[in-house]
């Protein structure tokens, strides 16, 4: 089962988007804050980020970049309440901007950036 990283301060944020994801049949780990998150990352495999922007402490950009360093081809997801806000260079660093609201969108961007084992095409082109 693919496992997702959530990142983000708020508790009703992280409580709302391992639901949904787990409800389609992700596994979840969730972290309040970067410091964790990059804990985590370090510890468990995962196989996309789902990461906050506006975070006290240690922000989306800051974590973005520590993830690249040592994780360069792990995608991330920045799902923040301020898509407008997010600087250039950042956009550059993630895979994908979702706002906040738009779980859908969210959704549908984890399912891209996720191969699911059960869904690798055979050689042949035969699925399975």
């Amino acid at each position: 089962m693919p496992c997702v990283l959530c990142i983000d301060d708020n508790r009703d944020v992280l409580a709302s988007v391992a639901d949904v994801l787990q409800n389609s049949g992700y596994s979840t780990l969730t972290a309040n804050s970067g410091s964790e998150g990059l804990r985590l990352l370090r510890s468990a495999s995962v196989d996309v980020v789902v990461l906050d922007y506006e975070m006290p402490h240690m922000n989306g950009d800051v974590v973005a970049q520590a993830i690249r360093r040592h994780k360069p081809r792990l995608p991330i997801i920045l799902f923040t309440g301020a898509p407008d806000h997010v600087p250039e260079r950042l956009r550059q660093e993630v895979n994908v901007v979702i706002y906040k609201a738009d779980f859908a969108g969210l959704l549908g961007a984890v399912e891209k950036l996720v191969e699911r084992p059960a869904e690798k095409k055979a050689p042949n082109g035969i699925g399975g």
